[in-house]
């Protein structure tokens, strides 16, 4: 049983999460910035929770992560979903004060089995920026493994990143 509940994101969590979400640390390795007020925080998982625009073939999912046993929110979980493929992209944010406690591996481990439960996903994806060290021994203790390299993958903060690609098959996955 683990100690977190994942909540589908709505623009009522900005409250609890913004003082979360403003970490700079965060955003070290992703194409973002932190939000400048709740206000903006609400707009933006308002859009996420209307969902993926139609042409895209998509569902997206987005759920806010509650730690009982802290009472309160500490990060988000994200999988976007190719129904025709039954496969997942996954990515999760959580700030610096919460790296390497085990959080976000509980977390992903919650949402993997609720897409695996409910959605029938065979396959999971995760894409990494190569410099994110904490976030590749993450995936790699869930079971992923490498299986590609994207160069300038994005850019973003005035360079670009590169990105390593791991899978994770349904069949391998024993959480």
């Amino acid at each position: 049983m683990t100690n977190m509940n994942l909540e589908p994101l709505n623009k009522y969590h900005a409250e609890e999460l913004f003082s979360v979400l403003k970490d700079e640390k965060i955003y070290t390795y992703i194409p973002e910035n932190p939000p400048e007020s709740s206000g903006e925080l609400s707009e933006k998982f308002e859009r996420l929770a209307e969902g993926a625009p139609i042409h895209l073939s998509q569902i997206w999912l987005n759920f806010a992560i509650y730690n009982k046993n802290l009472k309160e929110y500490i990060g988000t979980v994200q999988a976007t979903i190719y129904s025709k493929d039954l496969k997942a992209s996954i990515a999760y944010v959580l700030p610096s004060k919460y790296w390497g406690k085990g959080y976000a591996q509980q977390a992903v481990t919650e949402m993997i089995n609720i897409l695996i439960s409910n959605y029938k996903i065979k396959m999971f994806h995760a894409y990494i920026d190569t410099r994110n060290i904490k976030s590749i021994k993450l995936v790699e203790r869930l079971g992923f493994k490498k299986i590609g390299f994207e160069k300038n993958a994005d850019f973003f903060k005035g360079s670009t990143s590169d990105e390593y690609i791991f899978a994770l098959k349904t069949e391998e996955w024993n959480k």
